[in-house]
This record gives C-alpha cells, structure tokens and sequence, in this order.
C-alpha cells in the first residue's frame, strides 16, 4: 500500500490548487447555473416562488444555492430575477457564513425565530392560492401557516434531484478531491489493520487518513466476520467495540467529502487468502463491476445493467445493498437492485453523460450468512465511464 499522502499529492495541479484554498467556493457562474436551472423549475410549475427548510446539518440543496451548509437550521427565500434571502438561526454562525456564501445571496439572522416570524414575513404578500416550491422537511408548524393563508404547497424535491444528478465540471473537481480524499482513508486503514484492533479503533484510523487533508467522515461502514464460519454479509452503519482476528474478512463501505462532495469505496479486506465461497463471492463480483464499468456511458439503460447483474442469481447469490446509486449530492436516482432484490422502478431511464454514481456489487449468500463487498465512485462520460478512485481494486490481502 502507498504512504499517507499519495494520492492526495497524485491530484492534477488544479485539484491541489482548490485544496489549499482556506476557504474553498465554487465561481459565481456556477452559482448562476445552478440558480438558472431552479429559476426553470419556477417558470415551469408556475410557482410563486421556492422555500428551502434545512436542519442539524441535513439536506444539500442550501449549499447547492447559496454556498452555506446548514448547521441548526436555514431557511432560505428564492424568487426568480431577485437576490436570494438565506436566514441562519444561530448568530455566531453568521461570520463562517459570511465567507461561504455567494453574490447571489443575501445573508440574514434568523433571530432564533424562524417559524414564528421570519416564514410568516416570507409569506405575507402571497395570495389564495398562491403556489410555493418546496425543497427539504418543512416541519408542520410551517405547513399550517401555508394552509392557514391556502397557499398551495408543491414538492419538487424531485426536480431537485434531477438538477443533482448531472455535474458541472467544477463539481466533478471537488469530488475528485474527495475520491482522493477517501482513497487515503481506506488506505491508512489497509497500513495499520491488525489482529485485535476494534471497529471503534478502525473508524479512527480510516479517518485519520484524511481528516490531515481537509477530508471529514461522510460513513465508516464495516462488516467482520469469520472467513470460515461466517456470519455477516454487509457492513454495519455502526461501529462497536468487536475486534478483529486473523480468520476474519472485513467488508467495507468508505466514503470521506470535501466540503460535502464526496468519494466512495467498498473492499473486501483479510489476512489469509480467500476460501472457495469468498473466492466465488469475490469473482463474481469482480465481475459483474467490471462489466458494469465497460458498458456505462451516456445513454446506457437500465436493462443492460440488468442483463450483466444476472450474473449474481446466476451462480445462486443475491444483493443486499443497492447495485448503482447515483452520488453528490445526495443519495441519487437511479437506485438500482437486481432482479432478485429489486430497488426504484424507472421507466425509460438511461443514464447520462456527467453523473457519477456508485458500482457496488455486494454479492452475498442467500442465507444471507456471507457476502462481499467491492466497488467504487465512477464518472460517466459521453463515449465510457471513468474511475475516480486510484485504491487497488479487489480484494485486499494483508
């Protein structure tokens, strides 16, 4: 394996450049892009105008608009043609916010009274039946000043996740530092795994791979069971205080951002050389990834995905975890399963020149007593699909 810092010093010149911006932001034409495409969505639906509602950290959309990642809650007021009003709850945020944000987007104190009087100013000279486009978990205290005044509530989270989907260059480039950024997380982990360490332990040293290069934990997911007597085949989303021995094999699921863009990588780790049901496990879905990864292009469709998939059910394995999912952003469209354990239902869909998506073929057992994991972010172009990652493919045999 390769020495901290490899990969993140492998960046192209650009990438290292926007590493070592204290504060990095993206330009305000891509904010323009991003405020165009919702500013369609208004026109479109024939809305009044877009409330985004965040809190303790969750959703991407207030980022996506006006460069603030929410910390307690924001509430933020968009009406085409107009500046964007961005409300922050808590005052002593309001100084990291100030460097976040674009010049498309006024910043304002939410006065530790967001529902009570600043969503009510928001909405005061809207009308009966006025339409509002709204993005995130708006709590209900909200929606019943919306009902109180009959405004009409449209949820166009979807539309949202559409815009999500296709990256700008500029995105795609945050998120290469990210995949790098994730690389050295798994990799720092691959160096100093041994015999009796514990999942709290191996979450601490995944992420003091990264956390030294400005990388921050999206998940740590690690599944350890015995290589002979298994009885575990995905990673758990928490870790405990289990520790490891030289019969197990570790399954894992990392992914690390950069200022919420991130990577994703999922290896099997070990001490010994695979049995022939890990063995099998492994080809199989080695396989079907590289498959997988040779056909995606712009306009691939789902059949064909499901064409080279049913090369799981075919040597009488199944899934648990999902096949594809689209990433940044969110947990994106498509959600892809196999024909034994379906995912979303879409009609039609192909994919498209600039997402990236995850390939993750955790093949498991059907008793469900084994399973693998392999697979990664990739960046789909016109012509192929592109790694974003550089960790060593397969299974890791320490």
């Amino acid at each position: 394996m390769m020495q901290n810092g490899h990969f993140i010093n492998s960046l192209d010149p650009d990438s290292k450049e926007i590493l070592r911006t204290k504060y990095p932001v993206f330009s305000e034409n891509e904010y323009k892009r991003r405020i165009a495409l919702l500013s369609d969505t208004i026109s479109d639906l024939n809305l009044d105008k877009v409330v985004i509602y965040e809190a303790i950290g969750s959703g991407s959309a207030v980022q996506y608009f006006t460069g603030w990642h929410t910390t307690q809650e924001a509430l933020v007021d968009i009406v085409s043609g107009k500046k964007i009003n961005l409300y922050v709850e808590h005052y002593n945020h309001l100084p990291m916010a100030e460097k976040l944000i674009n010049n498309q987007t006024n910043l304002i104190w939410g006065e530790r009274n967001l529902s009570q009087k600043i969503f009510p100013n928001m909405i005061h000279n809207l009308s009966s039946n006025s339409r509002i486009g709204i993005i995130g978990r708006l709590p209900y205290s909200y929606v019943e000043k919306l009902n109180e005044k009959n405004i009409q509530v449209i949820d166009i989270f979807s539309y949202y996740n559409k815009m999500r989907s296709i990256k700008s260059a500029e995105e795609v480039s945050w998120m290469k530092i990210a995949a790098a950024l994730t690389d050295e997380g798994i990799n720092n982990l691959v160096n100093n795994l041994e015999p009796g360490l514990s999942e709290h332990e191996m979450s601490q040293i995944t992420q003091s791979g990264y956390l030294r290069h400005g990388g921050h934990k999206i998940i740590n997911f690690f599944g350890i069971t015995d290589m002979d007597k298994p009885d575990n085949c995905v990673p758990y989303q928490y870790t405990s205080n289990k520790t490891i021995t030289k019969d197990d094999i570790i399954t894992t699921e990392i992914s690390s951002h950069f200022w919420n863009y991130p990577g994703q990588v999922l290896r099997s780790i070990g001490f010994k050389k695979l049995n022939p049901l890990y063995s099998e496990l492994h080809s199989v879905g080695d396989e079907v990834f590289k498959n997988i990864f040779e056909i995606l292009k712009d306009g691939t469709s789902i059949d064909e995905i499901h064409n080279i998939s049913s090369k799981i059910e075919d040597g009488s394995f199944s899934i648990w975890d999902d096949l594809i999912h689209g990433y940044g952003g969110g947990y994106l469209d498509p959600v892809i399963g196999t024909k034994s354990r379906p995912a979303s239902h879409y009609d039609n869909f192909v994919f498209k020149e600039n997402m990236l998506v995850v390939i993750q073929p955790n093949v498991i057992t059907n008793d469900h007593k084994a399973g693998i994991q392999t697979g990664e972010l990739v960046h789909i172009q016109k012509d192929k699909a592109v790694r974003m990652h550089s960790f060593t493919q397969g299974y890791i045999q320490l």
